[in-house]
């Protein structure tokens, strides 16, 4: 199957970051787990522990959405107090030198920069957690542009898509991502959407789900294809940074 825009390849693909390009999955759960915790005993209040399928639910989700599930009725919209306290844990866990990227993204963004296409990163997160992915987890070095939902000109993710499309001077976008807020973005600007499957959600009708192989992505482009790319797929196992 070939995923061409207007008969040509991308010259710009846009992909969402945690639970795409990052295994957020391996280690979220136990984080939000451990801060609604921490915010119970700060706020001396008795708050039911979300289940690892709850807490898995909600990545990727924007501001409100992530964090006001896991707060009692009364306190719902004091989210912001909450992501105050875990995201120093997020950080913290993407910044220790564990390497949560999916198998095969290390070769493939290079890559596809390398023949010609530019790769853009959209993220329904905030500067300083984006910081902390740019930083920790290398992908500065693995993008040409970087945008949240505090980058200038920016309040969604359809937001963002504009801005990289507008950044890269781009005619052939296509978006890829795992969450229905990154679909609906994709739909807003008559994009291609890839769906980078997953068992946490599911979303409406994607031009492709893809599995995680680099080459099968590259191949449904119509994009060159890499000569020994890393095996790709969903759970794999974090690996350390050297």
């Amino acid at each position: 199957m070939s995923l061409l825009v207007n008969h040509c390849p991308p010259d710009l693909v846009i992909f969402d970051v945690d639970g795409t390009l990052h295994d957020t999955f391996a280690w979220w759960a136990p984080i939000i787990r451990a801060g609604v915790a921490r915010y119970a005993e700060q706020q001396g209040l008795e708050i039911e522990m979300p289940s690892v399928r709850e807490a898995e639910a909600v990545v990727g989700m924007k501001d409100a959405g992530v964090w006001a599930p896991f707060l009692p009725e009364g306190h719902k919209d004091k989210w912001n107090d909450l992501r105050s306290v875990v995201l120093p844990m997020e950080i913290k866990e993407i910044s220790r030198g564990v390497d949560y990227l999916f198998a095969g993204i290390r070769q493939m963004l290079p890559h596809l920069r390398s023949i010609g296409v530019k790769v853009a990163l959209a993220s329904n997160c905030r500067s300083e957690y984006m910081g902390a992915m740019m930083e920790g987890q290398g992908l500065r070095d693995l993008s040409d542009w970087q945008f949240c939902l505090d980058s200038e000109g920016v309040e969604c993710k359809t937001d963002m898509l504009a801005r990289a499309q507008e950044a890269a001077g781009a005619k052939k976008v296509v978006m890829v991502g795992d969450r229905e807020p990154d679909h609906e973005a994709a739909v807003a600007h008559g994009f291609p959407f890839i769906w980078r499957r997953n068992d946490r959600c599911s979303i409406g009708t994607a031009d492709w789900a893809w599995d995680g192989d680099a080459n099968a992505f590259l191949e449904t482009l119509g994009l060159q294809t890499m000569a020994s790319p890393a095996p790709g797929g969903p759970g794999l196992a974090a690996r350390d940074l050297e």
